[in-house]
């Protein structure tokens, strides 16, 4: 059910997002605007390839929605950040997915609303949670 569900809201997104950027690009932009990120961490986060990030941030730096700057110190890391114009993209798609969202939940009662949310904040927690793969290695490596 889960995959699901991240499928009908990818569907969703991309039919009325598409147009402004992808998915994955909303991704990127989300975790620039807690803070500027390296290529590594990019790539890490999203779990694909240095070059495969390399290409996003070209795309996303040819938009005019990010910015590179390399280090002073170390020139072959490049930091990446947000612009004024990609804060601006992004929370464009972020107010029409959640407008879309809403269009769909409202249809469910106020009640089971509330429950769903708490479950998916509690699923939420949950998979941030780092340490339980880790536990999760330690019990297989002793079995």
């Amino acid at each position: 059910m889960f995959s699901r569900l991240i499928y009908r809201v990818r569907v969703l997104h991309n039919r009325y997002t598409v147009d402004e950027i992808t998915d994955t690009q909303y991704v990127v932009l989300r975790a620039l605007r807690k803070a500027p990120c390296n290529t590594s961490y990019l790539a890490h986060m999203l779990g694909v390839t240095l070059s495969a990030v390399t290409a996003l941030v070209n795309r996303l730096h040819r938009m005019g929605l990010v910015l590179r700057e390399r280090q002073d110190k170390d020139r072959r890391q490049v930091w990446i950040s947000i612009t004024p114009r990609g804060l601006k993209v992004l929370e464009n798609v972020e107010e029409r997915r959640n407008l879309l969202l809403a269009l769909y939940l409202a249809r469910v009662p106020e009640n089971e609303r509330e429950q769903l949310l708490g479950l998916l904040k509690r699923a939420v927690d949950l998979l941030e949670r780092e340490d339980i793969l880790e536990e999760e290695e330690i019990l297989e490596e002793q079995v």
